[in-house]
């Protein structure tokens, strides 16, 4: 993926850390990409309802987010069919500004075959669809 150098963003060791004591998961110096591996769709309102009660830094909230769609992302069903995920859209939607990398990201702009994305991609297209020329500025 692609991502342009302006919207490069990474989980910080700081948050990473305070999630994982916050939701007692596991945290190792093995874990490539911590915020993909925790994730768990049994504990998508856990983690909707805490992303949405405030009281986390940017970089927490940057890191939940992504733990959130990789959890979408590993569901047994479509995310567009779950009501959640038009939230977690929304809320991307709102917060443009920090989530702006994991919306290019996870739209995967440079694959047109469906083969090729994410199954979360097609619908956080429409996101990217509306900032975009923010997003490139």
């Amino acid at each position: 993926m692609t991502i342009p150098d302006h919207l490069r963003r990474h989980s910080t060791r700081q948050a990473i850390d305070a999630l994982a004591a916050r939701f007692d998961l596991p945290n190792h110096p093995g874990m490539q990409d911590w915020e993909w591996e925790v994730a768990d769709p049994s504990r998508l309102d856990e983690f909707i309802a805490a992303y949405e009660a405030g009281g986390l830094s940017e970089d927490e909230r940057f890191t939940l987010m992504e733990t959130i769609i990789q959890s979408f992302e590993d569901g047994d069903q479509a995310p567009e069919r779950d009501p959640r995920w038009a939230h977690v859209l929304g809320l991307l939607d709102r917060n443009v500004g920090l989530h702006g990398p994991s919306i290019w990201y996870w739209s995967a702009p440079e694959n047109d075959a469906r083969r090729e994305t994410f199954r979360v991609s097609l619908t956080i297209r429409d996101v990217l669809a509306k900032h975009r020329a923010w997003l490139q500025r």
